[in-house]
C-alpha cells in the first residue's frame, strides 16, 4: 500500500497511464470562429446599411461647427490676410527693385487676384445686404397682419 495515493497501473484503451491525466478536449474552436464571423458580418451590416444613413448627418454637423468657427475667426482671418497681401506687394516690389528685373504677368496677375479677393472679403459686412438684395435671397420683411 502506498502512502501517496493509490498506484498506478499501466495504460490500457479506456484508462490513462501513470502520472498522466486525462486528455480533455475543448470545444471553443468553433465557438470563437462563430463569434468572429458574427462579428464580421455586423460589421458589414453596419457598413453597408447604417453609415450612409449617420455619414451625411457627421459630416453637416461637423461642417456646420466648422463654419460657425470660422464666422467668429472673420475679422481676424480678414486683417491677416490683408496683411498678408500688403506683405507679398512690398517683398515683390522689393525683389524687383533689388533685382532690377520686371514682375512677370504670371505674378501681377495673382497678386490682383488675391487683393481682390482680400478687399470683397474686408468690405463684404459692407456689401452683405446689397449683394443679397440683388441676389433675391434677402429675407424680406413680412407685412403687418390687419
Amino acid at each position: 500500500m502506498s502512502v501517496i495515493g493509490p498506484s498506478c497501473g499501466l495504460p490500457s484503451e479506456t484508462s490513462s497511464g501513470c502520472g498522466c491525466a486525462a486528455k480533455i478536449e475543448q470545444g471553443g474552436g468553433k465557438a470563437a470562429g462563430t463569434a468572429v464571423a458574427t462579428a464580421i458580418v455586423a460589421a458589414a451590416c453596419t457598413a453597408c446599411c447604417l453609415l450612409p444613413f449617420t455619414l451625411p448627418a457627421v459630416v453637416l454637423a461637423s461642417a456646420g461647427s466648422l463654419i460657425a468657427v470660422l464666422d467668429h475667426a472673420h475679422g481676424q482671418i480678414t486683417k491677416l490676410s490683408i496683411a498678408v497681401v500688403l506683405c507679398a506687394w512690398g517683398w515683390i516690389v522689393w525683389r524687383s527693385r533689388m533685382t532690377g528685373l520686371k514682375i512677370r504677368s504670371t505674378v501681377l496677375a495673382a497678386m490682383c487676384a488675391a487683393t481682390v479677393l482680400t478687399a470683397t472679403a474686408a468690405l463684404w459686412p459692407a456689401m452683405e445686404s446689397v449683394v443679397f438684395h440683388e441676389l433675391g435671397v434677402a429675407k424680406k420683411p413680412k407685412p403687418p397682419a390687419g
